[in-house]
Order: structure tokens, then sequence, then C-alpha cells
């Protein structure tokens, strides 16, 4: 997929309307450029763009779009009214009497067009005895009074109005107000040499590189000697032509020491030809005989930054404010280092005392805002960032900080408004288009992140970030061929590009390949990202041991923040009201919510008092309801995890309760502070234990925990009264259980909606096994996974590589879930890590599951739902015996219509569905854990 330039002209379209509606005319201005470079005719963005000009007093920009217009809609007397109005800003009388009247013969009535032109008469008078004008102009379409056989508009009064163009432009130079000059320049057909040279070095000044380079060329033509013209073409050639980048600075320098563009020139040369050490020579050389160049101290933080010199950069800073005290720029830009580097605290007073010599300087209110948020502290970063784009309202780098601070809090809107905001104004920034890419995807709008995405990369199709977050986007969209493409282009551009590699793990994992996957997580197992990903895979490995798996947990742990709390406040009575504490990232439409509401729903209040530590990004309707269930809500997005901890400790929970183990965005980083005195993982989160000592329990039952399984846990084991959870069927899955299939099949199907990662070399031989033992019958594969055709392709080679026929398997996805689930007759569970979710769906719509119990916890938690239902002799606890039990149900088909017909009403009057029930035996443990910790203090 390439840029979609539909979508972008739309984009940038609705972008002018908002900003116009807004009084943001930057922003008009960039987004009708945007459409008018790909739709040179449209009205709209030509109305807009000259109306925003108007409004900002582009006089310039608005003659030109107000004469395209005429030249659209030649009839539209609005047109020549706007057009008239410019030409009065510009003070171009002749040519704004020529516009009025035009307007009055296509509207002869348009009062507002009379009573300017009479204005304008009055005051044509008195030019005319100042002879300023001439005494009679001629009508915008009279024939040019000068006989040159061209329209008056067309000839002398363009004429005219050019040269008084000319002077403005002069005068616009003159005062550096290098947006302006352009504008006059691009309504100029004919630019003398003075004129060039102001356009050349405007668009050098506003960081044109592309389309300043040519003209900087052809002025040294004219000005072979002027030396700020060359120092221009030095910087640029950094560009093209090494070589002719350092001769150029050289020969500048040469006739004027002391000229700091050179300077800086000559030190990007020696960096960029692989001698930084006398890059930075010059640049301190520089500084040391210019110490007013701002430039220089900035380039060369830029350089010690970009080396990893992170306290020779801080250093700097210091030295920069000694030597410039009063100097607003450089304390900004040390606050800046300082923030960058992760030293919030120490950059704060910096950045303070920027504001103290100059209140204005918004880059300093926003770095401000940025210390906050580095720490954590949203509201406050809200705050300064606010005000920072108050005082300029045009600092791009602001928006994406304002659209960073409320991506991380789940506001998504408020961060795509941001986002576009800051592309508005400079729509050529790559990053800006992957920010916005990435609020889609956090929303999951997939294509339209991926067309966003396609304009970044265009724009920087050389950054491995953009093709690495192209790689998500298309992985999130189930077509992994193309993400593992996305992901092998990033180490194209940048082969030690390490953050790509957890990226391609995953898509390795879709195929299976584990061992390949943790390899990858291993080279970057330093890095949060890899964590939780390099343990989701150990678990699904159908070769490791609990012990091997349970060693790679305490790696990881190690890794996250040691203990910081010792001493707790807790009032040691056993027989109080308990205050527990739920931390989950999934108090919202999420699987595990299915399973956490029966808990919070039917908690006995007289008993604990429940506060819900909230990880929720995006609240939704689900969120609504579990606020009304607790007690008290904490709403911890974007807060530091040591702020949460603090939380924790205000409230003086007893027992703080992990819901989410090492699943993404979890809490485990507050739970390894230990700011509560007994702390629970519940196995429903990831079905294994955190390998943290700071957590005192792991919460289970004796299916998923039997004896002599410690070795593999670093908590204590917690075995309650079985069933350790409680099924809740949600809305979506109230349909009728159907007929059996195979009685119209005429063929037995055997089905699993489970995730491709489960499907290891074990499962796939046993499971083909078990086809060849029932000869006509058939293999459903459904997941969303396996929307991927080049997944579909893979699966079926594994199981023809057994023997078994394409046509006996049937892949793919079915939506809805409980559609697939009716066309199965039997479920099959996998191994070594068992299904979760999809088995109490599958028993739901009588479909009985034939699950083998294997290494704790993860691979029995199909026996937990099958006791707890009630269906012991649907657990197997060998290969061949899960073969047996499910050929057995397969041979005898009355029966299991008959197990059809009855498995939800069994299933409803079992302990697995006794919420109440569940809720009163883990408010039980709660309080035996609390009376142990009374008694004995740790256990551990």
């Amino acid at each position: 997929m390439q840029v979609d330039t539909d979508w972008l002209v739309e984009f940038f379209r609705k972008q002018a309307r908002l900003g116009f509606e807004e009084g943001d005319f930057t922003r008009v201005r960039n987004c009708c450029r945007g459409v008018l470079q790909r739709v040179p005719t449209d009205v709209e963005a030509w109305t807009l763009l000259g109306e925003a000009a108007l409004a900002s007093h582009d006089s310039a920009t608005a003659i030109h779009a107000f004469e395209r217009l005429l030249e659209l809609q030649p009839e539209t007397a609005e047109h020549a009214l706007r057009l008239g109005k410019a030409a009065l800003q510009l003070q171009d009388w002749p040519a704004a009497i020529a516009a009025l009247e035009q307007t009055l013969e296509l509207q002869p009535d348009n009062a507002e067009a009379l009573q300017a032109l009479a204005l304008v008469q009055q005051l044509q008078a008195r030019l005319q005895t100042l002879e300023q004008l001439p005494a009679a102009a001629p009508r915008r379409n009279d024939p040019c009074p000068c006989g040159s056989g061209l329209k008056y508009k067309k000839c002398c009064l363009a004429k005219s109005s050019q040269q008084l163009m000319l002077q403005r432009l002069q005068q616009a130079f003159a005062d550096g107000e290098w947006s302006t000059v352009v504008s006059l320049a691009d309504e100029l057909p004919q630019l003398t040499a003075i004129a060039q040279r102001s356009l050349a070095l405007a668009r050098y000044q506003l960081s044109q590189r592309g389309p300043a380079y040519p003209l900087i060329k052809q002025a040294i033509s004219e000005f072979p000697d002027d030396l700020e013209l060359r120092a221009a073409q030095a910087d640029l050639e950094l560009d093209y032509s090494l070589g002719g980048a350092k001769a150029l600075a050289e020969s500048v320098l040469e006739a004027q020491p002391d000229n700091w563009r050179a300077a800086l020139v000559l030190a990007a040369c020696h960096a960029r030809a692989g001698d930084p050490g006398l890059s930075e020579l010059v640049l301190r050389e520089l500084i040391s005989h210019n110490p007013n160049c701002d430039m220089a101290w900035q380039r060369l933080s830029h350089f010690l930054r970009k080396f990893g010199r992170v306290a020779d950069d801080l250093e700097l800073g210091r030295q920069w404010t000694e030597r410039c005290p009063q100097n607003a720029e450089a304390w900004t830009q040390w606050g800046m280092s300082l923030v960058m580097a992760d030293h919030a605290e120490q950059a704060r007073p910096v950045l303070q005392q920027a504001l103290t010599l100059d209140a204005n300087q918004h880059e300093a209110w926003c770095w401000l805002g940025m210390s906050f948020q580095n720490r954590k502290e949203p509201q406050q970063a809200l705050g300064y960032l606010a005000h920072g784009l108050q005082l300029k309202p045009d600092y791009q780098g602001g928006w994406n900080m304002l659209g960073g601070v409320y991506q991380s809090v789940g506001r998504q809107h408020e961060a795509e408004g941001c986002f576009m905001r800051a592309l508005a104004i400079a729509p050529d920034q790559a990053y800006a288009w992957n920010n916005l890419a990435n609020t889609y995807l956090d929303a999951l709008l997939l294509e339209e992140a991926e067309r966003v995405m396609h304009v970044a990369i265009d724009l920087a199709p050389d950054e491995p970030n953009l093709w690495n977050n192209l790689g998500n986007i298309l992985s999130a969209a189930r077509r992994l061929k193309d993400a593992q493409e996305a992901y092998r282009q990033v180490l194209e551009v940048a082969p030690d590009y390490r953050p790509v590699l957890a990226n391609l793990a995953g898509v390795e994992s879709h195929f299976g390949n584990l061992d390949r996957a943790i390899e990858l997580l291993r080279i970057i197992i330093d890095s949060p990202q890899a964590w939780t990903n390099i343990l989701f895979f150990a678990n699904y490995h159908p070769d490791w041991s609990g012990e091997q798996v349970f060693a790679l947990y305490q790696e990881v742990a190690k890794r996250l923040p040691a203990r910081r709390y010792f001493d707790y406040a807790n009032a040691l009575t056993s027989n109080r009201r308990l205050r527990i504490g739920y931390v989950s990232p999934d108090f919202r439409h999420h699987v595990c919510a299915q399973f956490i509401e029966p808990l919070l729903a039917n908690h006995n209040k007289s008993l604990v008092e429940v506060y819900a530590y909230s990880l929720v990004k995006r609240e939704d309707q689900v969120t609504e309801r579990f606020m009304g269930y607790v007690d008290h809500w904490r709403h911890c997005v974007g807060l530091s995890y040591d702020a949460i901890a603090e939380k924790v400790r205000e409230d003086r929970i007893d027992i703080l309760v992990d819901l989410a183990g090492h699943t993404g965005n979890n809490g485990l980083p507050i739970l390894a502070l230990k700011p509560a005195p007994v702390q629970v993982s519940w196995w429903m989160g990831f079905a294994f234990g955190t390998g943290l000592k700071q957590v005192d329990y792991f919460l289970a039952d004796e299916q998923m925990l039997p004896p002599g399984c410690e070795s593999s846990f670093a908590e204590r084991l917690w075995r309650m009264q079985a069933p350790a959870v409680a099924y809740q069927a949600p809305e979506h899955m109230q349909v009728e259980v159907t007929a059996l299939p195979a009685l119209s099949n005429g063929y037995v199907t055997f089905g699993t909606l489970t995730r491709p990662i489960r499907l290891n070399h074990r499962v796939i031989r046993v499971w083909a096994e078990l086809l060849r033992r029932v000869p006509n019958a058939k293999l459903m594969l459904d997941s969303i996974l396996l929307r991927d055709e080049s997944l579909q392709q893979h699966y079926r080679a594994l199981f023809e590589a057994q023997g078994i026929e394409p046509e006996r398997l049937l892949i793919g996805c079915t939506s809805p879930a409980t559609a697939a689930l009716s066309a199965m007759d039997i479920g099959l569970d996998c191994f070594p890590h068992n299904s979760g979710t999809t088995l109490y769906e599958s028993l739901w719509m009588g479909v009985p599951v034939v699950s083998l119990r294997d290494r704790p916890s993860m691979g029995r938690v199909g026996a937990l739902i099958l006791h707890g239902a009630g269906h012991d002799e649907w657990i197997a606890d060998t290969e061949e015996q899960y073969i047996e039990k499910l050929v057995a149900l397969a041979s005898d088909l009355p029966k299991l219509a008959a197990i059809r017909a009855g498995l939800r009403e069994g299933m409803l009057a079992s302990p697995l569905c006794d919420a109440a029930d569940f809720a009163k035996r883990m408010e039980a443990s709660f309080q035996q854990m609390w009376q142990d910790y009374c008694a004995q203090g740790e256990q551990q």
C-alpha cells in the first residue's frame, strides 16, 4: 500500500476547515497547500487559503488565492471583493480600485464594495494631487492603455503591483520576516537579482533546504563574493557533497575567520567524515571565541547526546549558563538536556530560571511540562504545556509533547487533535505522522493507522522506527507476512535497531518457532518490552519443564524494582473488615474481565472493603460497571509505579491482589515494591506465578497446583477449595445450543478456538493420530489470527506432513465465536498450555472438551475447568488416554447428542458457575492469609 492521495487530500481539507473555525491561520495555510499540491483547482482550499491570508495580513498570498479563484469562477463577485481587500492591505491602490470595480460589475448593489470604493476614490483624489496615482485608471478587464493588447490586470496593473511587492519584499527581508519574503516572492513572476538573493536566504532561514539549494546557487552566480550566501551554500551542500561543503566552509573562514555558520558546517563535515573529535574541537573553539552563538552551543549539545555523552552534555549546559547567565535560551536548552537525561527534578529549577529571565520562553514552559510527564504526573504536565502553547500556538514540538501526554492517559481523541495540529504546522515532519498513527493503532483503527504510516515513511524512508511501527499495525491487522516484511525492512535500514527484535519474535511465535522467538528476545532481555513476551513464549514451549520456565521468570524478576517497604501501619487484628486492593489493566471489555466481574460483584462488603487500582487506558461501559462494584476507585493511568505504591500505602491495603501476571501493562512493578503486607497473584490473569519473592501467594486450586510443583514458583502456593474461578457467560454467549452437527453432516467435527501459538509439534502429532483413528472426521482450527492466509498454509503443511489431507482441515476465523462452536461436535484442548476462555465457551455451547493434564499451572487450566464443571471423565493424564477419550466420544453419536443437550444446564448447576460461593471462598482465603500474617508475620 502506497500513500493514499485521496485520503491525504481529505485529511488536509478537514484540518484546514478546523483550523479556520479555530482561527489557527498557520494551520489553514499549510493544510490548504497540502490540498492544492495534489488538487490545484480545489475551490474550497483556495477560498480558505485566501480568507486565512487576508485575516493574518498575508496580502500577497491572499491576492494570489483570489486571483486564482477568479480564474476558476470568474462570475463570483465575492472573490473580486476579497481581492480588493487584499490589495487594500498591501496599499496597492490601483489594484484595489480595479478589483472593487469588478465586484460592482458582477454585483452592482454590493454595499461593501460601494463603501470601500468610495473611500479609495477619496484617497485617489489626494494621491492624484501628489501625482502618485494616474488620473483615470481603467477597469481590470479593460484593454491596457499602454497599447500592449493585454488586459489591464495582466499588464500595467500587474507591473504596478509587482513593483510595490518588490519594495515590500525587501523591507520584509530587512526585518527578518522570512515567511513574508517567501509569500511575496511566490506572487512575483520575475525577481530582480537582489530579490532573488532575498528569497534564497529567506527559504534557507526557514529550513526549506531543498527549495533553497538551487536558489542559493543561482544567487551566488550573481554575487560571487557574498560570504553570507557562500556560508549558506556550504551548509546546504552537506546534503549533496561533503567535500564541496568542506571546501566552501574553509573558503568562507579564510576570508572571515569568525563566521559562525561556516564553522558549524566545518564541524558537521568532520563528524560525517568519521572524525567526531575534530568536529567537537571546532565547535568548542567557536564557543570559546563566540559565546553568544546560541546555534554553536545547541549543535554541540546535540552532538554530545548523539554519541551518548550525557554527562558531557549536562556539563556543557552548566558552562553555557555560566558564560551567558542572562541568556534565557541557554537555561532552556540546559533544562531540555536534563529532562531528556531523565533528571526531571534538577531540570525544573533550571527551566524556572529561564522563565525568570523571559516569561515568554515557550519552550521552557513546554519542557517544564515534560519534566512532570517523565515522572508520571500528567496533570501537572498538561498545565505547563498548555501555557507554552498559548504563548506560541505554532510550536510544533509542543503539540507533539501534549499529544503524547494525552495518549499516555488514554485520552486518544485529544491526542489525535494535538498530533493533527502538529502536522498542520509542519506537514513534512514524519514523526508527527507516526504519533498520529499510534493513536489510531491504540484505537484499533488499523486502516487509518496504515494510511498515516505510509505518509510518514514516504517522508522518511530510512527511519527504522517508522517501518517498525508499520509492522506493528500490519501485525495487529493479522497480516503477518506483510508485518514480517516491514520488520525486515527495519533491519535493512538499521541493522542494529534492537526494538524490532521483540516484534519479529512475535511473528515467529505465531508460526510455532518458539526457540527462535526466545532467542531474539534474549538479545534484548534488559528491555522491559521483552519481559512479558519472553515469559509468554516460555509458557507455551512444548518441550520445557516447569523448572525451566521458572528459571526464566526469576531472570526477569531480577530486573523489576527492588523491595522498598518493610514496615506497615495496618492494624494486626484478625477479625476486622479487610481492605483488599485489586490491581489490573483489564477493568474493561477484555476476556479477563469476565472472570473478575463475578468476584467483585459478589463480595460481602461487611467482610471486605474493596479498592481498585485501575491501569485501564481506554475505559468503557464495562469499566463503569466495575466502578459500581468497588468501594474506592483509583485511576492510576499515567502515574509512576512509585506513586501508585504510595497510594496503596495511603489506603492501608491489607491484601493487594494482582489480576494480570506478566501480561501487557501489568502492575507487577508495584507489587515488587511491596506496598502491602500481604500480596497475592490470582492465577486467572496469567495462569502462572510472577517469579517475585515480594508476592506472598500464588492463588489457585489443587487441580492447577498438584503436590510437588513448589519448585516452579517463587510464591507460596495457596490451594483454595476448587474451582478457583467462577464463570458467568457474557451477553454475546446467550444463544441457543444447536443440534449435534454430526447428525446432519455424517461425520464428526473436532475443533478448537485456540490461538496458533498453542499448535506445537506435540499437539499436531496427537491430533493427526486422532484423525487417523476417526477416519471420516474433520478438524476445525478457528481463531482471529487464522484469518491470515500465510498461517493457514503453514498449518495445512504441518498436518500434511503427518499424512492428513488438506480437505479434512477447516482453517479460518468465524465470527461470532458461537457460530464456530455450533459447528463443532467435540472440542480439543491444547497442551502443554491449555486453553482458557474458549474452553468455558465450548462447554457453554454444549461442546464436550478433552484436556490433557500437563505441567503446572498453565497446563492444568483445563483440569480446573472440567473438574469445576463436574466432568473429570474428560481429563486425561497421557497422550494415549487423551486420544482414547476423544475416540470414545466420537464413537457414540446418540450419547454425544445427549451430552450436548444437557451440558449447559449441568454447567450452570456446577460450582464453576456459582459466583456467590466462589466469592465466599476467596474471602475465606483472604481471611486465612491475614490471620496467618497477624500470627506469624511474613512467611517467605
